[in-house]
């Protein structure tokens, strides 16, 4: 396993981060704590020292059971969670208001049974609320001890860039790391926000790198994406299904990708993460239910690109509405 900085803290994590939104729900996709066990178990064995979740993923069940599975390796674990989402019925139940940040951060440690979260990211921008108060709220906790490092998720490029710029002008607590949608049928993120995130050394952690299980080929059939109508995740009417199956230009970078794999000896999946480590970030953030999918993507770390097989992956693409930022 290889271990990066993040942006340009001293926080070092594996190349490869588990993501846990999967954790927490007996939903086909989904898995309770016994098979969260087998995958977290996978992970740390291959060196993986990096773990994703959020406030609201399963109403909070899964930050508890990412608290169960790091229990007796705590200073071993980078654990980041992330505040926004609607938490209960009240007015005051979502945003980043201060109210709100301060009360999550204390349940999220709560759910988590740790003292501390290293990396507490902003979920979405939050409309309503000024940015000031989010970033005084959040340098609060840093500096009560209670978050080593912050973070963000998915936003327009200015506002990740305002937030940027009044937290060095007013001496509040920087933004280390971007968790944003990136994978080679979503690659609007080059326009602006990669490249910003780049010039100012702030991490980068895509969330969706295999675009929905898009991109490991199980639904390529006779040149086209097909999706059975009983798939939970990708489904018609879906933003994913929208942005990751009906642009034509789609099916035939996934043949190429297919097509690169086989070249390789390797899974189309391991090309999908291959690529996102080719093109500079620090670590995509994969979800899994199966320990084997763990460690198909720590093999993806092995494989090196050449810059034609990357021209040649990149080459059918076309540009796409934005996704991702709501």
């Amino acid at each position: 396993m290889e271990y990066v900085n993040l942006g340009n803290s001293g926080l070092k994590i594996s190349r490869i981060c588990l993501g846990a939104m999967q954790f927490g729900n007996t939903a086909p996709w989904m898995v309770e704590l016994d098979g969260a066990v087998k995958v977290w178990k996978k992970a740390w064995d291959l060196g993986i020292n990096c773990i994703d979740t959020a406030n609201v993923y399963s109403r909070g069940r899964s930050e508890e059971i990412v608290g169960e599975l790091v229990k007796g390796m705590r200073e071993d674990v980078v654990i980041a969670t992330k505040v926004y989402g609607q938490m209960g019925n009240g007015p005051n139940d979502r945003g980043l208001s201060r109210k709100h940040v301060m009360w999550q951060a204390r349940e999220s440690l709560r759910r988590l049974k740790t003292d501390y979260i290293d990396l507490y990211q902003i979920h979405r921008w939050d409309y309503e609320t000024p940015i000031e108060e989010t970033l005084s709220a959040l340098t609060d906790l840093v500096h009560q001890g209670l978050v080593r490092y912050i973070g963000a998720s998915s936003m327009w490029t200015w506002q990740f860039a305002k937030a940027i710029f009044i937290a060095e002008m007013k001496g509040y607590e920087k933004f280390i790391s971007m968790q944003n949608v990136y994978n080679l049928l979503y690659r609007e993120e080059e326009r602006e926000m990669i490249p910003f995130c780049k010039a100012h050394g702030i991490g980068i952690i895509p969330w969706s790198p295999t675009a929905a299980g898009i991109l490991s080929g199980k639904y390529y059939k006779d040149g086209k994406i097909v999706v059975p109508e009983t798939e939970t995740r990708v489904r018609p009417g879906t933003g994913d299904y929208r942005i990751y199956v009906e642009p034509p230009e789609n099916a035939e970078i996934l043949r190429r990708v297919i097509e690169v794999a086989k070249n390789k000896g390797a899974t189309p999946t391991q090309i999908a993460y291959a690529w996102l480590l080719h093109k500079g970030v620090t670590a995509p953030i994969i979800g899994t239910t199966k320990p084997e999918h763990v460690e198909e993507a720590v093999g993806a770390l092995e494989i090196k690109l050449t810059d034609d097989e990357i021209k040649y992956l990149e080459e059918p693409y076309k540009p796409k509405p934005v996704f991702g930022h709501r």
